[in-house]
């Protein structure tokens, strides 16, 4: 009896491992959450672990948020540069004034060089290709052709 009672005990164990393996593993050929390529994911903390306080946490790099923020593209027309405001402003194809702020990490093309917002002011009334924040109407690049 007691070789009867170690096999029904192994057998058990090795019942419940192919168990939580199958449950765990998932198809071959599927794709789970843990090799995506990007995607959120739905994990949420356990209860139990620590809160972060504010303090701890690190400060927010304004920059890289408007980065994750909606942009748009549009073709429109150089209407005014105010060189001090770090400002430009457009009249896209439906009439309509945009005031765009262009920092320092906007991207200005002349041509096929890079520009300064001084060299834009010399070329109002051109067409150009702009790409900006939708929320802080910040200009990521904008591009005239010569």
């Amino acid at each position: 009896m007691s070789k009867n009672k170690k096999f029904m005990v192994i057998l058990a164990i090795f019942m419940l491992g192919a168990i939580l393996l199958t449950g765990c593993g998932g198809d071959a050929g599927e794709e789970t959450e843990l090799d995506w390529g990007g995607e959120e994911s739905d994990f949420t903390a356990p209860a139990d672990e620590k809160e972060v306080d504010e303090e701890e946490t690190a400060p927010v790099d304004e920059e890289a948020t408007a980065e994750d923020q909606a942009t748009i593209t549009a073709s429109a027309t150089l209407k005014a540069v105010e060189v001090d405001a770090g400002t430009i402003t457009i009249v896209d194809q439906s009439g309509d004034e945009l005031v765009l702020k262009v920092s320092e990490n906007s991207k200005m093309l002349l041509g096929e060089s890079l520009s300064t917002l001084a060299e834009l002011a010399t070329v109002i009334d051109s067409e150009v290709d702009i790409e900006y924040h939708a929320e802080t109407k910040t200009v990521m690049a904008i591009s005239i052709e010569d």
